[in-house]
């Protein structure tokens, strides 16, 4: 065991101890009934999170389910990937961390230490792409969570079918989604939405910019004639998205965050203005992790979404 291999498991479970891949169930059960006599009966476990991605990028996973765990019981498994067969394995009563796993033995490992009575999540923080076909058989939801989807969208159509397959930015963009649709109750924007003709988004991040853009096509059906402006901006805000403006044939709307809160207001401009302001929301990871936690079935909104957003540039 090198210095080289301990200190990634150190960062993800300071806390936890060093054993071997054997090792791991009977000292997870020991620690559990260690626990239980000293502060009585745990929480009972209602899934499997398995986070995937490089060291730096789990550590951040590991501080959020953490925080998951003292609400509800998860049983988190954190894995990076290497060139090693029997890599450094590090637990807690609830968490296990593996540190430079072969990608080849991904499969065999989330398999063997999931709990197969409950739920599994896996959580793809990055890593080997070919691996995601075996994760997707294994996973009742797998939830992307990368900088670059590009490659992962690619192929998302051969992953729709195997599992519930949604990515971290939609979650980031339910409360986007919710003001757009409530606008959308008014009879006025239903009447003129066919009318629809231009959408800029001024955005942090381009890849859900493009995702919420292929919502509002695949939503509104839009044709390639609605022309979409999709435009980085610089800036410190808790939200993906920034502005978002929709306009054609005597409507106007537009999304965005107000000045100095942490709301969003939503306002047509017509005949009938209107505004609506609505509360972002917690977007910590713990906070959208644990939304995804609660969902079960797949979101055939986002994949047709998603499917639109391939299209759409940036």
């Amino acid at each position: 065991m090198t210095a080289r291999q301990e200190k990634p498991v150190e960062r993800l479970l300071p806390a936890g101890r060093d054993v071997t891949f054997a090792e791991i169930e009977v000292t997870l059960a020991r620690l559990v009934r260690d626990g239980r006599r000293k502060r009585g009966p745990a929480r009972a476990l209602t899934a499997t999170v398995i986070a995937i991605g490089n060291p730096e990028r789990l550590v951040a996973a590991a501080d959020a389910l953490e925080q998951l765990g003292e609400t509800g019981g998860v049983r988190a498994i954190l894995i990076s990937e290497g060139e090693h067969t029997s890599p450094v394995a590090r637990v807690t009563e609830n968490a296990i961390a593996i540190s430079g796993l072969s990608p080849r033995y991904l499969n065999n490992a989330v398999a063997a230490l999931r709990l197969s009575s409950l739920p599994s999540v896996v959580w793809w923080r990055g890593g080997s792409i070919e691996a995601l076909d075996g994760l997707a058989n294994l996973a009742d939801r797998l939830v992307l969570d990368i900088e670059h989807p590009d490659a992962v969208w690619a192929r998302a159509d051969t992953l729709f079918d195997r599992t519930a397959l949604t990515d971290l930015r939609w979650t980031r963009l339910t409360r986007w989604r919710s003001a757009v649709a409530h606008l959308f109750d008014l009879p006025q924007v239903r009447a003129a939405a066919a009318g629809l003709r231009s959408l800029s988004i001024d955005t942090t991040d381009v890849f859900a910019a493009r995702l919420f853009a292929g919502w509002l096509t695949a939503r509104l059906r839009w044709s390639s004639s609605v022309a979409i402006d999709i435009r980085v901006v610089k800036g410190d805000i808790a939200t993906p998205l920034a502005r978002v403006t929709a306009a054609g044939d005597g409507l106007g709307l537009s999304l965005g965050v107000r000045s100095g809160t942490s709301c969003l207001e939503a306002s047509v401009d017509g005949a009938e203005a209107t505004a609506r302001i609505v509360p972002l929301g917690d977007g910590t990871l713990a906070s959208l992790i644990g939304e995804e936690l609660g969902v079960r079935t797949r979101d055939l909104a986002f994949e047709q979404a998603l499917v639109a957003a391939r299209e759409i540039s940036a």
